[in-house]
């Protein structure tokens, strides 16, 4: 389609405790235009997947194959591998200068970006790798304002529905098949996926000088569940980092660039993504139940650092249900999630 721009008729609940001024130039986050991503359903993005997870997870060869499935006989989408269809389809221009997109920020002066949680629901898991023609529709759900004033965060709540569409279909009459006002009607998507991301100030010299000094230190820990039904180690490297930004054309400097991560972030290494940190748990929970995925909620309490240990860790909850979480080497809490099947 061209030329023509679509406009969700709706406004999100917007919450503040900032100022009223910055409170008003972020509510128009909510009426925010994205642009509709497509992209082809060919097995080869997550087939690179599967050969960059295979070794880091202990899989035998035999559950992936080493050579690309045909889409005579497609493989269904894996739980979390929809994280690497639909990238960002932007110019460099459209980059910040930590390489992040410009598509959900909320401008300066909120210029660093953290992956806070959120939540999937794989309307369709049984979704195959034919080669079909999807699209993604995004649209901001949500603003909020947490903070005193000089020191706010926004989260900003980004909806993606993803969805099968024919060639050629107009753009307005796929929003119309696949986006709902009630977040919780599917349409006819195949997956809802909503995002936290969280946009901060950049630090002080003086934060920076701070968090420079604890490198090395023992932090407060929140400390995990306990007792889990299994806990698979793994060690993620940076290869492994630079996979996953390249097959989600991900430029996110805390991920690729450890002077940027240590001098501009005040991290001690590169952080392990957080879409990175969703498909490691889903993937190895998906290999301990013998049912399809159906839902996750997920929260982010803590950064994964490369080069590492990191546990990652479930239990039963209840009838279909399990909670998932993930252990730094200190033994606490990284992430955790729920999960349905």
């Amino acid at each position: 389609m061209r030329g023509k721009r679509i406009r969700p008729a709706r406004r999100a609940l917007f919450q503040s405790r900032a100022s009223s001024s910055l409170a008003e130039r972020l509510q128009g986050l909510t009426t925010r235009t994205l642009p509709l991503t497509y992209d082809y359903l060919h097995p080869q993005p997550s087939h690179l997947l599967n050969l960059t997870l295979l070794d880091l997870l202990r899989q035998p060869p035999s559950d992936h194959p080493t050579t690309l499935p045909s889409i005579t006989n497609p493989p269904r989408l894996s739980p979390g591998h929809h994280l690497i269809y639909f990238p960002p389809q932007v110019p460099l221009s459209q980059l910040l200068p930590d390489g992040t997109d410009t598509l959900h920020t909320p401008g300066e002066p909120f210029d660093r970006r953290l992956w806070a949680g959120g939540s999937v629901k794989f309307a369709d898991p049984e979704l195959l790798l034919d080669g079909r023609r999807a699209v993604c529709i995004e649209s901001i759900r949500n603003v909020a304002v947490k903070g005193r004033e000089g020191d706010e965060k926004v989260i900003v709540t980004i909806e993606r529905r993803v969805g099968t569409v024919p060639e050629e279909e107009p753009a307005e009459k796929s929003w119309e098949r696949i986006w709902r006002r009630n977040g919780d009607d599917p349409g006819e998507s195949a997956v809802v996926e909503n995002r936290d991301l969280i946009f901060l100030r950049p630090k002080s010299e003086e934060q920076l000088q701070h968090d420079q000094a604890q490198f090395g230190a023992r932090s407060r820990i929140v400390k995990p569940p306990s007792d889990p039904a299994f806990r698979q180690v793994l060690l993620p490297t940076p290869a492994l980092l630079f996979r996953f930004s390249a097959l989600t054309f991900n430029a996110h400097s805390i991920h690729l660039d450890k002077n940027y991560t240590r001098d501009r972030e005040g991290y001690r290494n590169l952080l392990v993504h957080g879409p990175l940190t969703l498909t490691l748990l889903l993937s190895v929970l998906q290999s301990h139940v013998a049912h399809p995925i159906r839902s996750i909620e997920y929260r982010n309490w803590a950064p994964v650092y490369v080069e590492e240990e990191m546990a990652i860790c479930g239990k039963r909850k209840g009838t279909g249900a399990w909670d998932v979480w993930i252990e730094g080497p200190d033994g606490g809490l990284a992430v955790r999630g729920t999960v349905t099947t």
